[in-house]
């Protein structure tokens, strides 16, 4: 009876002791210099819907890093010199038309079989910014991407997942690119090791945009040794961050977006999803915009990447 009774009474002590260490305590931190910020990808549309807009619509968005207690949006970066050149020696150049630190290319479309779209698998591009009296370029490369024509949707039971229970409803079980002889068979990775992929999914154009749901592919797989194979079961099943309902309609889109992209990308989900006790010192990710003046104390962060991009919108039926 003593010893519980000791147990006890150090039970209160200790819960006394830790509530004496509650103080707040109030850090100052030193703002460091704002860095530009940029967020752009040179796009073409593979479905013919987006002939009149997506591949010719581009934008190139600017914005300055704020201090890290600063829940507000980043300022955009205005007043911007943004242009991109490409393999064919053209000069396209992006406008901020509505001050809101959103760069557009906004034409001409002369497009022919001798001047073709801005946009397109194999073309080389250069960014090249003029802000704040500093230069700053970054290069980037489009790949091909698979043609994606068709989804497969199965019901699933209500089931329970560890902690989770998932409702009852549909999820996606396969994707199809359609054969010359109107067969389909499920979609390939792009022939060439290294083709690394962006999977979205939309649902009733809404993206699932939540880091835990960043869908990256490297070949058919997670890494080398998957080349011009179909996807693995889990990249299709990661198209799916929930039970879809009868009726909605899903969109899934496939980014080619090359293996520097993919290497930028899956460091920035790493860090995006960074939690739990065990988390590691947050880190900056690495950039490929690079100032012209390596002399210079101004850095940039961000990434310019180019990505050909195959979708399709299916609704869930029976």
């Amino acid at each position: 009876m003593k010893k519980a009774v000791f147990s006890f009474v150090s039970l209160i002590m200790l819960a006394m002791l830790l509530s004496a260490c509650e103080d707040r305590i109030d850090l100052s931190l030193e703002e460091g210099e704002s860095q530009l910020t940029v967020d752009g990808f040179i796009t073409f549309y593979l479905d013919s819907e987006a002939l009149n807009s997506g591949i010719e619509k581009q934008m190139i968005k600017l914005r300055k890093t704020s201090g890290y207690f600063n829940n507000a949006p980043a300022p955009p970066a205005l007043g911007a010199t943004v242009q991109v050149t490409d393999a064919l020696g053209r000069t396209f150049n992006f406008i901020d038309i509505h001050n809101t630190g959103n760069y557009e290319y906004s034409g001409p479309f002369e497009i022919s079989l001798t001047n073709p779209p801005m946009g397109f698998p194999g073309n080389f591009y250069k960014l090249y910014i003029k802000y704040n009296g500093e230069e700053y370029n970054a290069m980037a490369y489009m790949d091909s991407v698979p043609k994606i024509d068709s989804l497969k949707f199965v019901h699933r039971d209500a089931a329970i997942l560890g902690s989770d229970t998932l409702k009852a409803g549909y999820i996606i079980e396969q994707i199809f690119t359609r054969q010359s002889d109107g067969s389909l068979t499920p979609t390939k990775d792009i022939k060439g090791e290294g083709t690394c992929y962006w999977f979205k999914t939309f649902k009733n154009d809404v993206f699932y945009n939540n880091p835990f749901d960043m869908n990256l592919a490297y070949d058919a797989s997670y890494g080398p040794g998957s080349d011009h194979v179909a996807f693995i079961p889990m990249v299709v099943y990661a198209l799916n961050p929930e039970r879809f309902n009868k009726g909605d309609k899903v969109r899934i889109e496939c980014w080619s977006i090359g293996l520097p992209s993919y290497y930028f990308l899956n460091m920035a989900r790493l860090q995006m999803t960074n939690e739990g006790m065990f988390a590691s010192p947050a880190s900056n990710v690495p950039t490929n915009i690079v100032n012209a003046d390596k002399d210079s104390k101004a850095k940039a962060v961000g990434w310019f990447g180019a990505a050909s991009i195959s979708r399709i919108t299916q609704e869930v039926k029976e």
